[in-house]
């Protein structure tokens, strides 16, 4: 029992009363610290590293150098903007800007503002106070002035001057004082609106006990502003902190990240003029001045010699979304660190990335981990896209009029999902199963199951297909029951796939006659085999699915994706010239609709979506499409990643720690694969808007898998 894996030490108090309730409401949270996380068994907070990608930006030009730094990236609208210091081997020192239609490669565009070594043809955005380590933003406060929509801090006057633009280009300084004056400024020292704290928030450096530390102030209008205050960091020791880069991460605002710049001075690593190494550390806060700070670090030197000089490994500001890496996957989060910094002519960023939410996780191994969360309250998002009545548009199963299979309607799976076939547990000694598709993506699918994805048991039954290639050495379309299997190979039927043939209507069939498999593509006879005088085909699980197998098995381990029709269990055999009228024409010129037995949805015949069964010889079933395939108005959903043998299942609990009927790790279906937000679903089910503003628990029990995020909507 839960309690009894993880019972407190105190057992003079209740579980509940130990811990206090967190409100998260519908807000993304990420498990970059143990705010939401009560206990761990076997799992761990892993901070996870950077890949890096290519070159962003060289700082070659005259008016650079390397000591090019103090780099600063946003997003605006369809541009992404970059400004950092431009210096070199010489005394100069100017603001420089760049810009990006990607966030991929930065281009210096010729701005014509100010003169350097007798041309404007340039990329020189400041000239004058500041120019060493100028930090602009733009302005998320809505009531900010439009002249002011980009503001920036930068030294000067022995403090932070402030400046503002209307357009991030053309600047001006916006006070001749320094309006912060207590610190020391002599690095890249920031502000910002704070969207959740409803005020700006600066962060800059001073020296603490001999260190380089960070110290944080705020203002409502970005001039005046109130005494600095240091941060604190619980756990770890004192170390320089050379920068700090704070922001609010932009998909969970309440949530500030810093990626301060760590200096350990009384190291060298290579022969150079300047001792000291640098890497770059992680760091957050729910409250602004209280960070949890990993000692681990999170950006490396590694393998680049001119990367173990001092001053380098200097993370830009700013966290930006840009296109994957990898082809047909999801955008990645971006951010640029220096490198060269003091070596050679010039310096350069180079851009890492991170999957959506990916700076801290909780890891377990394959051996197996679990975590339970503090008891909290939650809401549904206004903003979620099964807020309000579920529609038929809301289900990833829907009946669809456009370019129909046969009649006027088909039936469109556009994620994994399931129909349950009603009175198909025993089918008798003689059963026709079929099936009309198209636009089914290559991989491994499943038509029909009684099968719950382990081991084949006894009476367990699937017919499966890979449209484009072979299902391992199984062949490309597959029958198995009871243990043994029929098969068809790829050479049978070819590629036919989606991504191959998008257009063409196929059909799939398997006859039983007590025992004997016969497999049918498009009304060829492409197969057989089996055990005869097996008898009955009596199912063990229960009646058919259509789409995907029984719990525990996953819903999206190999899910029905495409468009069907004619979805036939019939209590007959059918011959093999009544298999290729049935693929030519469909089941309506074949079958005599009042005299079958078995099932026929036909998607013709629906009624307040509900597919009716047109074989009424043995009674007239129906399938609800929304009892088991609708998604939930509020949902749970995670963003997680897990090997091919890993798996991560949830369970509610109520505030005492135990859990709530029909949520509980049982009723979970698995969840393996690696997604940015999937819901999660209990015996088909994902709604839990029956629980919002209640107080629960939720108990992950994981194998070989991290969690990166959590929310409801």
């Amino acid at each position: 029992m839960l309690i009894g894996l993880f019972i407190l030490l105190s057992t003079n108090t209740s579980f509940a009363e130990e811990v206090q309730t967190r409100y998260i409401g519908s807000r993304l949270e990420l498990f970059v610290d143990d705010w939401l996380i009560e206990k761990m068994e076997g799992a761990r907070l892993h901070l996870n590293q950077p890949m890096a990608k290519g070159v962003a930006i060289d700082f070659d030009q005259p008016w650079e150098g390397s000591t090019s730094g103090y780099v600063t990236v946003f997003q605006d609208g369809a541009l992404y903007r970059m400004y950092y210091r431009g210096s070199g081997n010489s005394p100069h020192q100017v603001t420089c800007y760049a810009e990006s239609k990607d966030g991929i490669l930065f281009t210096k565009p010729e701005l014509g503002l100010f003169e350097f070594e007798g041309t404007k043809k340039n990329n020189i955005v400041w000239m004058g106070t500041g120019t060493h380590n100028f930090a602009p933003m733009m302005d998320a406060n809505q009531d900010c002035d439009p002249d002011a929509r980009y503001k920036a801090l930068a030294g000067g006057g022995g403090g932070l001057v402030p400046f503002k633009s209307p357009d991030g280009i053309h600047w001006t300084q916006w006070k001749e004082k320094a309006v912060i004056t207590r610190g020391a400024f002599d690095s890249q020292n920031l502000a910002f609106w704070d969207p959740v704290r409803k005020q700006y928030v600066d962060y800059h450096r001073g020296f603490r006990e001999g260190k380089r530390d960070i110290m944080t102030a705020t203002s409502p209008d970005f001039l005046t502003w109130t005494e600095p205050v240091w941060l604190e960091y619980p756990g770890v020791t004192p170390e320089h902190l050379y920068t700090n880069q704070i922001t609010p991460y932009f998909r969970a605002p309440h949530i500030l990240m810093g990626f301060p710049k760590r200096f350990v001075p009384d190291r060298r690593a290579v022969r150079h003029q300047h001792g000291g190494v640098s890497d770059g550390v992680f760091m957050t806060s729910r409250d602004g001045r209280s960070f949890k700070r990993w000692p681990e670090a999170f950006i490396r030197p590694g393998l680049q010699k001119q990367t173990w000089v001092n001053r380098n490994n200097m993370t830009a500001w700013g966290i930006v979304q840009t296109a994957p890496f990898i082809p047909d996957t999801p955008d990645d989060l971006s951010i640029y660190v220096s490198e060269g910094y003091y070596t050679g002519k010039s310096c350069q960023m180079r851009r890492y990335t991170l999957r959506m939410d990916g700076f801290v996780s909780v890891r377990a191994p394959m051996a197996g981990g679990e975590f339970v969360t503090r008891p909290f309250t939650f809401e549904g998002s206004e903003e979620a896209p099964n807020s309000g009545k579920p529609s038929e548009l809301d289900s990833p199963v829907k009946m669809s009029k456009s370019q129909p299979l046969f009649g006027e309607s088909s039936l469109v799976f556009s994620e994994a999902s399931v129909l349950s076939l009603p009175g198909t547990k025993d089918l008798g000694k003689q059963a026709t199963l079929a099936v009309h598709v198209k636009g089914m993506p290559s991989g491994h699918r499943r038509l029909f199951s009684a099968y719950n994805g382990g081991p084949t048991k006894p009476r367990e039954l699937f017919f499966d297909v890979n449209s484009g290639g072979d299902i391992g050495p199984d062949g490309a379309i597959r029958f198995g029951y009871d243990g043994w299997k029929v098969m068809a190979k790829h050479a049978a039927v070819g590629d036919w796939s989606k991504e191959k043939d998008p257009d063409s209507v196929h059909h799939l069939a398997a006859t039983w006659n007590d025992g004997e498999v016969k497999l049918y593509f498009d009304g060829k006879e492409i197969a057989v085999g089996g055990k005869p005088d097996s008898g009955s085909l009596t199912l063990e699980l229960g009646g058919l699915r259509f789409g995907e197998d029984y719990p525990p098995t996953s819903l999206i381990n190999e899910p029905f994706l495409g468009t069907c029709d004619d979805i036939l269990v019939l209590r007959r055999v059918l011959a093999a010239d009544e298999v290729k009228a049935l693929a030519e024409s469909g089941a309506s010129a074949v079958l005599k609709l009042d005299k079958e037995s078995g099932a026929l949805y036909s998607i013709e015949n629906t009624k307040e979506n509900t597919l009716q069964d047109s074989l009424t010889a043995d009674g007239n079933q129906s399938v609800k499409l929304g009892e088991v395939t609708r998604p939930g108005e509020v949902e749970l959903t995670l963003n997680y990643s897990t090997s091919a043998a890993g798996s991560i299942r949830c369970e509610i609990q109520d505030e005492q720690g135990e859990p709530i009927p029909g949520f509980t790790l049982a009723d979970c279906e698995e969840l393996f694969g690696d997604d940015i937000e999937r819901a999660v679903s209990w015996n088909g089910q994902r709604e839990v808007k029956g629980l919002v503003g209640k107080k629960i628990r939720l108990r992950f029990k994981m194998k070989d898998a991290d969690l990166y995020s959590i929310r409801f909507r």
